[in-house]
């Protein structure tokens, strides 16, 4: 039986934890492709091919360095990190009570991580692919306060020196990164039940 034996030498497959990361890859992926679509302005399957090609590498990049960092993490933690991904609780260790903190420290590193790795990557690929992205022009840096004010009131605020790109890229991250924390909160809900 070869697959018998595959899978003796596998060890431990999270299968539960492949399953999620799946999941949570294509909520990301429809909720940005929608965003990008509005905001740049682009067809339906250009927007969920840039989305899916973004959010792949930023998955694929953040899988690595974690498969990097953790070897090098102290054993309480790592212990802490491993049970919460392949049975989705953590122990009660001296690490227990610094858990928020590093999961909040961890959330906002990683997405602004991830923002990064995807404006980067939206760069090369539009490079890579030949297009060029056509920018707003700037409107005039030197406004008074009143114009300012006329100006936002009116709903026609300045773009200074964001490109629209840069501001889509982060509400479709800034979107996927909620609509992941409250299908986690979810998921701990659900199982916290039962």
């Amino acid at each position: 039986m070869p697959f018998a034996d595959f899978f003796d030498e596998l060890g431990v497959l999270p299968l539960r934890a492949i399953v999620f990361q799946s999941l949570l890859l294509l909520v990301a992926v429809a909720l940005e492709a929608i965003i990008l679509r509005q905001r740049l302005r682009i067809g339906y399957r250009p927007s969920v091919q840039y989305a899916a090609t973004l959010n792949l590498l930023a998955t694929s990049l953040g899988w690595l360095t974690f498969l990097s960092l953790e070897p090098v993490t102290p054993e309480p933690l790592r212990t802490q990190i491993i049970s919460y991904i392949l049975f989705n609780h953590f122990y009660l260790n001296e690490w227990a009570g610094n858990l928020p903190i590093i999961l909040v420290m961890a959330g906002i590193i990683s997405f602004f991580a991830t923002l990064w790795i995807k404006l980067k990557a939206l760069e090369w690929l539009l490079k890579l692919l030949g297009i060029t992205p056509i920018e707003e022009p700037e409107k005039d840096p030197i406004l008074s306060r009143k114009e300012r004010y006329d100006l936002a009131r009116r709903g026609q605020q300045g773009k200074g020196t964001t490109s629209t790109r840069t501001v889509a890229v982060l509400e479709a991250n800034a979107v996927s990164f909620t609509a992941i924390l409250l299908l986690l909160l979810l998921r701990n809900a659900i199982e916290s039940t039962y």
